[in-house]
């Protein structure tokens, strides 16, 4: 049986800062994110219902992340800790998580796949 990997994308704006080495004021980023699966197709040829999928990401990313301080939800609001947050988030509820990806601007972002 063929196996492929798909991949769904979006966005939000938050903000975060950092102390620390990193000493940096709280500003705000428009994250974008990819959300990578892999596994056999369905009995219908697919494997995951692209519908399913923005609908989950509009619900438990974009909802509670848009316009927020990442500080607020995180103890240490990086990009690194914003994507394992979104993989942990997300692995409970979509079949087949492979990758997440956190980008907060076009030339650098972080990839989790759920290693510890």
């Amino acid at each position: 049986m063929s196996r492929v990997y798909l991949t769904q994308c979006g966005h939000f704006t938050a903000r975060h800062g950092h102390a620390g080495t990193l000493a940096e004021e709280v500003h705000t980023h428009t994250f974008s994110y990819e959300v990578t699966f892999y596994g056999p197709l369905n009995q219908e040829g697919y494997l995951i219902d692209f519908r399913l999928l923005q609908d989950t990401f509009q619900k438990e990313i974009n909802a509670r992340l848009e316009g927020t301080d990442l500080g607020q939800l995180l103890p240490d609001p990086t990009t690194e800790a914003l994507c394992i947050w979104i993989y942990n988030l997300l692995k409970g509820l979509l079949p087949h998580l492979y990758a997440v990806k956190v980008a907060e601007g076009p030339d650098r972002w972080i990839e989790y796949r759920g290693e510890e």
